[in-house]
Formats: C-alpha cells, structure tokens, sequence
C-alpha cells in the first residue's frame, strides 16, 4: 500500500508540474515576480509595466523563425539537403552535353571523295633462263674423333693432424687453468674442478675420445664464465612487460618478461628450461616467475608512465656461472630464482 502511494504522489506532483509549466498565464506571473525580486535586489528602477512589455516581447519573440543571412555555408547547406536533385539535374545536364558533343562530331566529317581507279601497269617482258652449270659435289673429309678432356679429380683440403693423447692432455691442462684463473666465486670454481676431475679420470683410463668430450664441457664452462650482461624487463611499445598464467580458472603464476642485454645493449640468445614442457629452447627472451606483490609492483610502475623504472632483474659478471638477483621482493632482499618459460 505504501508503494502505491507513493506512486499516486509521484504522479500528482508530475502533474503539477506540467500543468504549471504548460499555464502560459501561471508561467508569464511566476517570471513578472521573479523579475521584480531580481531588479529589487540589485537596486535597479523597473516598472512592472516595463517588465510586463519585456515578458510580452520575449513570448511573442521566443518562436519565431528567422532565415540565416545568405552565404557560402548557408549555399552549401541547401545543397546539402538538395543532395539527390542536384546530382540528378548533374546527371541529366552530363547526358545532354555528351550527346550535343556527338550529334555535333557526327555532321563536322569532311565530304567523302570518289574513289579513283589506280593506272594500268604494263607486264614487263619475260627474260631469258640463263643457264646454270651444274654444283661440283667434294666428298666429305672424314675427321678423327677428339676425346673431350678428363675433369680433373677434386682436391681434398688437408685433413687436420690427428690428436695423441700427450696433445689433447696439454691442451685441457691449460684451458682448466685459464678457467679456474677466470673463476671469481665457488660455485664457477666447483664447476671448473668437476669437469678437470673428470678429465684426468679419463686420462688415466687413456681414453682419448671421452677425454675430447670433457674437454668441449670445459670449453663451455668457460664460455659461461666469460659471459657478462644484464637481466632487464622488456619495456618496448607494443610488447608484453609481464602475464599471468592460468591453470583451471585461476591464476597459476606472474611471470615478468625478461631478455639478457650485454654491454651494447644487444639481446642475447640463452639456453631455457621451460618448467611446463621440460624441454630447453634458445631464445632471447623468457618469462621469470615473481612474486604476485613483485608482479603488481612492477605494473604500477609502467602503468603510471608507461615506463618501467625498476627494469633490473638480475646481472651476470664475468667469472660468474649464475646471474645474481637484485630486483627487491619489497622486503628489502632480492627475489629468488622462480620457474621459467618461454612461450606465452
């Protein structure tokens, strides 16, 4: 019931208010006293029968239409609205000039001339046959048939001198002690020893080829120890800074995408894990799994001026098997090494 009157009040007061706003009269007295308060308040002498003439004016003035005064816009706008008169009367005025056009090519032709019969020409006279002596045939010379030459054999490049194993020894000897030289912590010094270990085993056992082989697994511990760049935040327009991985409706990890920059700034090619599909791809960039305060952080940062400030994840020194973290965790340490992958 009381929804009911509400809706009655609701329709009474619309009501009143159309029926007042429709009261030329009501309006007309209603603007007269406004008008008198207003002058009254500011101090200005105004008769009513003043205010009565204006309020008169301005209904008899309020719709009444005027034309616009006439110009280029006002030219443009008749046209405009004339659009399809227009450009039939374009359309018939075209048709009508083209056939003037050629009505007129059609009777400017020059008058056609009678034909004229070309002049006989005499047949000349037949001339004598001469006569032709007959060919005299020479018998063909028979030629001794040439043998085409032989290509010659392909010139093999020299092979290299084979390797004993005194050689590849010395040789592995002095790559173990540039890498043991390059390494700066334990964990680079470890993986030197762990290699040279084996290599001396094999060399005991004189078995030169698994002595070859350890000896490319200390070349690419020293490869990876003479590496020197940068973990940053990929922070290009039009490229992802960072994602959310979903595993069955819900969010399974923040990941920031990173790529190693080395001192030119270029981007190098790393050798990944992927933790979803265990296998290892090289590519140039990756995802590195964060912390969710770590991944909010960072979008706070580019969303505020679509740069990201805070862009260092990580550094690879020389010497160095591991790049080092230094990206903060918001608890005053860096973050810890987080799953990785390389498609998203």
């Amino acid at each position: 019931m009381l929804r009911i009157m509400d809706v009655a009040s609701a329709l009474r007061r619309e009501r009143e208010t159309a029926e007042a706003q429709l009261d030329a009269a009501t309006a007309k007295a209603r603007l007269r006293d406004r008008l008198l308060a207003t002058a009254a308040a500011a101090g200005e002498s105004v008769t009513p029968a003043e205010v009565d003439a204006a309020i008169a004016h301005y209904f008899a003035e309020q719709h009444r239409y005027a034309d616009p005064p006439n110009g280029l816009k006002n030219f443009l706008a008749h046209c405009w609205v004339q659009r399809i008169g227009c450009l039939f009367l374009l359309i018939v005025i075209s048709a009508f000039t083209l056939v003037v056009l050629w009505v007129a090519n059609a009777f400017a032709g020059s008058p056609t001339k009678p034909a004229v019969a070309p002049p006989r020409v005499a047949a000349p006279a037949p001339k004598p046959t001469p006569v032709v002596p007959p060919p005299v045939v020479t018998p063909p010379v028979v030629q001794s048939p040439v043998e085409a030459p032989k290509p010659a054999p392909p010139v093999e490049p020299p092979k290299p001198p084979a390797e004993d194993l005194a050689t590849v020894w010395a040789k592995f000897q002095a790559a173990a002690a540039a890498a043991r030289e390059m390494a700066i912590d334990d964990v680079a010094r470890a993986s030197v020893d762990q290699v040279v270990k084996l290599g001396r085993l094999h060399h005991e056992a004189q078995n030169l080829e698994r002595l070859k082989a350890a000896r490319s697994d200390l070349d690419e511990v020293a490869t990876r120890l003479a590496e020197e760049y940068t973990v940053t935040i990929v922070d290009r327009p039009g490229e992802k800074s960072g994602f959310e991985r979903l595993y069955n409706g819900r969010v399974s990890g923040y990941y920031l995408v990173v790529e190693a920059l080395d001192r030119n700034g270029n981007a190098l090619r790393r050798s990944i894990v992927n933790v979803e599909t265990k296998s290892r791809d090289t590519v140039t960039k990756w995802g590195e799994e964060v912390e969710q305060d770590v991944f909010e952080r960072i979008v706070a940062d580019k969303q505020k001026d679509g740069v990201v400030d805070e862009n260092v994840v990580a550094r690879k020194v020389r010497g160095s098997m591991e790049e080092q973290f230094v990206l903060d965790n918001g608890r005053g340490r860096p973050i810890p090494k987080g799953r990785r992958v390389t498609r998203w």
